[in-house]
């Protein structure tokens, strides 16, 4: 049985798959959970209201 990675999606817009997470360099770090961003416009909505993404 082949193992399944679980799919990242976009903290900000959630029907975006981020393909290669390790790769991904909007990522931020909030209540000790990474995060990750498809934008940078996206992260920095998110550090705005991040109650608003949650």
């Amino acid at each position: 049985m082949a193992d399944k990675k679980s799919k990242i999606f976009c903290t900000v817009c959630p029907k975006w798959e981020i393909k290669i997470p390790e790769r991904c360099s909007n990522t931020l770090i909030f209540k000790r959970k990474k995060h990750f961003f498809c934008t940078k416009r996206c992260k920095e909505r998110f550090e705005k209201a991040p109650e608003n993404f949650l």
